[in-house]
This record gives structure tokens, C-alpha cells and sequence, in this order.
């Protein structure tokens, strides 16, 4: 995963292929989670999942 992806297409794709309901918000509490513990690198500003995008760290 080399480019970054909007976090709101992220949420867009968990919301689709999950089979049980877990609401966009939380999704997104669980994105922020990663990016503050340095699973995600951020680009942009976290306002709402339109304004920034996330991809994988690096090893």
C-alpha cells in the first residue's frame, strides 16, 4: 500500500463488506485509534474522514 486513501472511502468499504452493523462514527474512532498508536500514517487534517487520508506505516 503505497498512496494514501481517504478515510471516508476507508469507512465506506468497512461499512459495506462488514456483516454485522457498526456504526460510521465508531469506524472512525477505530481509524483515529490506529493512527495515534503509529499502526496509520495521517495526511491532511482529521476535521472529518473527507479531510485527511490514511495508508499503512512503513516497517
Amino acid at each position: 500500500m503505497k498512496d494514501f486513501i481517504k478515510t471516508g472511502r476507508v469507512i465506506e468499504e468497512l461499512f459495506i463488506q462488514l456483516d454485522e452493523f457498526v456504526g460510521i462514527f465508531f469506524l472512525e474512532y477505530r481509524i483515529r485509534y490506529l493512527i495515534y498508536t503509529g499502526f496509520l500514517e495521517l495526511k491532511g487534517i482529521p476535521k472529518s474522514e473527507w479531510h485527511y487520508s490514511v495508508k499503512k506505516r512503513d516497517s
